[in-house]
């Protein structure tokens, strides 16, 4: 077997490296995706930072620098999300001792400038999106770092040698009891590896010496797959045992006065992928890889579509997607509007059962692999609006509304209907069209300015249900929507969901259904509705 030298992977986490005393950082949103698209990135304690967020996505987001914590910043984002009703109007901001630094929420395509003194205190410091449901994709951290030099340029390893081990290991066992199958010097002093024969089941030992010259705090930075531990001058400082991917990894700062240290780097591979890294800084010096594989001073961004999807994205025309939408159906048809506001319209039972505002559809789900499952909207305020047949004809205003229907054959449709396809107009934009006991209907939606027909300056999508019927039908209804959670409302407004109100008048709050009676003029009808997004 022959061992040769080989510059290390760099961390699988998207980084961004500065270690002066001012940093310039510009983070963006990943259209439809939920997520920033910068992972990482690290200052000197004490920079001044100035601190650039874009919001390329069709939905509100902040950024959140805090405290330091193990949990991403979800704590945090918790506490913004118990604000309520008054969480837009403070950005989701809280007043909490956690919050070292925040954007405002920024609108759809905006950006926001901060400016802010990072901690004096070297760390891990998360950012996150504290709007309502983003923090557990959306997230990132702040390392703080020793060293206000320029990046890369701290002192190096002497003396650097290896030994080689094969065995199988769960947890990082004791070397210095193993007989090594080969030891030597390391090419140029750096850590890495290259194995003809082996690619798992072995440890190495990794030894050397750093020159200190001048006592300060320095900080050491260790990530590994799998296992392990990195002694200095004898005593261990950082330790990542066990079978795990790399992650970010840990960071320990210790103070050393000037003199020769000594490096004891102990590792283990299981099976998988295999990874080691190791950095330190000082007073003078910023962030040092002691590996070939340097952190590069710019932005590296993250590659998005393996791992978080292929949005659709709505531009100036309307985008259908016709697929199995989660909470529709197996008969779904999505469509995402111009303007941020988007709806899926059952086929089977005739009905529009979602309507959300953001992002549209991710469709990787049904365009990869088998394409199996339900894939649900990829925006927010999701509404369910009614999983049940529009229209009925009532004995009695009381009278039950028909339950709804259950196994129906494929390409059959409940008693009394028929859905009939839908055209589109020059936009994109569908109108539905279905028949029920001899009525013919259309819907057919819109995107619209909330202000234009509430006073709010959030969005709003109107509806529009024309009937036609040649003969008069004595107690119809169309069901407008169906829950618990609507509540009793004003002037044709009624709540559906927090921050979400629907705008029906003449519809009446019967329990939990709001109905809607229907009269024909010259064998017409129209229904007309507006859903408002107040935020």
């Amino acid at each position: 077997m022959r061992l040769s030298l080989l510059p290390l992977c760099v961390l699988s986490s998207a980084c961004v490296a500065f270690a002066q005393s001012e940093a310039n950082i510009t983070i963006k949103t990943l259209a439809a995706q939920m997520k920033y698209d910068t992972q990482e990135f690290t200052v000197a304690p004490g920079a001044k930072v100035k601190l650039t967020l874009i919001n390329d996505d069709e939905m509100p987001h902040n950024l959140i620098v805090t405290k330091q914590a193990n949990d991403k910043g979800l704590a945090l984002a918790q506490t913004a999300w118990a604000l309520g009703e008054k969480g837009m109007e403070l950005h989701w901001i809280p007043k909490d001792p956690r919050v070292l630094a925040a954007t405002k929420t920024i609108a759809p395509h905006g950006k926001e400038e901060i400016v802010f003194t990072a901690p004096t205190e070297p760390g891990d410091y998360p950012y996150v999106c504290t709007f309502p449901g983003h923090a557990i994709a959306m997230n990132g951290v702040m390392l703080v770092r020793a060293g206000g030099g320029k990046l890369g340029e701290g002192p190096k390893l002497t003396e650097g040698r290896y030994q080689l081990f094969l065995g199988k290991w769960e947890m990082l066992p004791d070397f210095g009891q193993l007989k090594p199958l080969r030891e030597g010097p390391l090419d140029e002093n750096l850590i890495g590896w290259k194995f003809d024969d082996y690619k798992n089941e072995f440890g190495i030992r990794f030894t050397g010496n750093l020159e200190v010259k001048k006592e300060g705090d320095y900080t050491f930075r260790l990530a590994s797959d799998d296992g392990a531990r990195l002694r200095l001058n004898g005593p261990t400082i950082l330790t990542q045992d066990g079978i795990h991917p790399p992650g970010t990894g840990k960071t320990a700062t210790v103070r050393l006065k000037p003199g020769k240290q000594t490096v004891q780097l102990d590792y283990f591979q299981a099976a998988g992928g295999a990874e080691l890294y190791l950095s330190w800084s000082g007073p003078d010096f910023g962030e040092t890889w002691l590996t070939k594989t340097k952190l590069e001073s710019a932005p590296k961004k993250q590659k998005s579509e393996s791992k978080t999807g292929i949005p659709l994205i709505v531009k100036d025309e309307a985008v259908i997607y016709r697929n199995f939408i989660e909470g529709v159906g197996a008969r779904g048809i999505a469509v995402g509007l111009p303007g941020g506001v988007n709806a899926a319209f059952d086929a089977e039972l005739c009905n529009v059962a979602l309507v959300w505002r953001g992002a549209f559809m991710d469709a990787k789900r049904h365009w990869t692999d088998r394409g199996v499952g339900f894939q649900g909207p990829l925006g927010y305020a999701v509404v369910k609006l009614d999983r049940n047949v529009p229209l009925a004809t009532l004995s009695a205003p009381d009278a039950a509304w028909p339950p709804a229907p259950k196994d129906l054959p494929w390409g059959d449709w409940p008693a009394g209907y028929r859905f009939g396809g839908y055209t589109l107009d020059k936009q994109g934009i569908p109108t539905f069209r279905y028949t029920y006991n001899g009525v013919s209907v259309e819907d057919r939606m819109q995107a619209a300015p909330a202000s234009s027909s509430h006073g709010h300056t959030g969005a709003a999508m109107q509806r529009v249900i024309s009937l036609r019927s040649e003969k008069a039908l004595a107690g119809l209804y169309f069901r407008v929507a169906s829950g618990k959670r609507i509540a009793e409302g004003k002037n044709g407004i009624f709540p559906l969901d927090e921050g979400v109100s629907l705008q029906a008048a003449g519809a009446i709050l019967r329990g939990e259904e709001l109905l809607m009676p229907v009269t024909f003029k010259d064998g017409t009808a129209r229904i007309e509705l507006s859903y408002i997004w107040n935020h």
